[in-house]
């Protein structure tokens, strides 16, 4: 169905139930919020309408935090690329009145001036913002070269970089799509794709090598069907702030979907990042949880751990593959121990 076809009477009636819920929760009523409620209330993203549903379970008030989330991760990458557009049009704007200007007030048969018109017309077909930056840093050579010591013509160049530097920070502050998981505060599966494509690259380039760990949270399943849901994502969130709190530096923890967690470790050697699985291992299992509402101290958490390094004949999946037989080991040879590639 196109988004259009919904009728008057549909649309009202999920608008007094958007306008009730969000009154009842007191979330400001502003476009994105709408936004989001309409799509949970139509229900045909179902994913979203998961997220919400968790959300709305574990949650005593739905903050503006949870909403941000939401936004960025369902609608964010559509925000960005029209921002995007805007920002790009408006950096194409504000040097091409420069470029009016110093045209306008250039012997028309100068060098420099021909040098105006090939960077007008190239800023004309300019498809990305790197391009028109590119242009704009000839331009400042060219205008420097040319200007000497005349300060207004260097003074106007520079405002006209400024303002394009400004939009291009803009640009990736608002571009920048939400890539925390919002039930353990660690980073996400689509923030952790993107970081170990940028550790494969640099090892590929640099030889800068590189570890994975794969977290699983023993009995899941059963530990979720026996307390709840709730408290499942309580314990997610446990195990969340002990990997936070157990890594260091550069290291990236990342939620990797259900009970699986992910760690790399950058310019870390196999035998270093098995030190570490143990460690994240000794300190979940000696963490004492108990039911947040009545204090009832419940089963100790223990996890199973996978552990590989990055070869030379490596691609990303062929790494986390190891890392997941590894994980498959330790899971058969009891629970609650780690396995490295150097077990099978």
């Amino acid at each position: 169905m196109n988004r259009f076809d919904w009728d008057i009477k549909t649309t009202n009636e999920i608008a007094k139930k958007i306008l009730a819920r969000m009154g009842e929760l007191k979330i400001p009523l502003i476009p994105e919020n709408y936004r989001l409620w309409f799509e949970y209330y139509m229900g045909r993203n179902k994913d979203l309408v998961k997220d919400f549903n968790r959300l709305i379970e574990i949650s005593e008030s739905f903050t503006p935090v949870m909403s941000q989330t939401l936004y960025d991760k369902y609608f964010g990458e559509e925000q960005g690329n029209k921002l995007f557009e805007k920002i790009q049009d408006e950096t194409r704007t504000i040097v091409k009145n420069f470029l009016n200007q110093m045209l306008i007030t250039s012997d028309s048969t100068s060098d420099y001036t021909v040098q105006l018109r090939t960077y007008s017309d190239q800023l004309d077909i300019a498809t990305d913002l790197s391009d028109i930056q590119e242009i704009i840093e000839n331009m400042k050579i060219e205008t420097n070269e040319m200007v000497g010591s005349t300060s207004n013509l260097r003074d106007q160049l520079e405002e006209a970089t400024a303002k394009a530097e400004d939009l291009k920070e803009k640009l990736e502050t608002t571009t920048r799509e939400a890539l925390i998981d919002a039930v353990t505060g660690l980073h996400n599966r689509k923030s952790f794709d993107r970081k170990i494509r940028v550790f494969y690259e640099e090892f590929k380039k640099d030889g800068d090598s590189f570890s994975v760990i794969m977290l699983d949270i023993d009995h899941f399943k059963k530990f979720n069907d026996k307390y709840g849901h709730k408290v499942g994502d309580e314990v997610l969130n446990l195990v969340g702030s002990v990997m936070y709190s157990t890594l260091k530096g550069q290291d990236f923890p990342a939620r990797y979907g259900g009970e699986e967690f992910m760690v790399l470790l950058p310019r870390t050697l196999l035998d270093n990042a098995c030190i570490l699985a143990e460690q994240l291992r000794k300190n979940i299992s000696m963490k004492k949880f108990k039911l947040t509402r009545t204090g009832e101290r419940i089963d100790t958490i223990t996890v199973s751990l996978g552990v590989s390094e990055i070869r030379s004949e490596d691609t990303v999946d062929s790494l986390i593959e190891r890392a997941d037989k590894a994980l498959y080991l330790a899971k058969n040879s009891g629970r609650n121990n780690y396995k490295s590639e150097k077990d099978f």
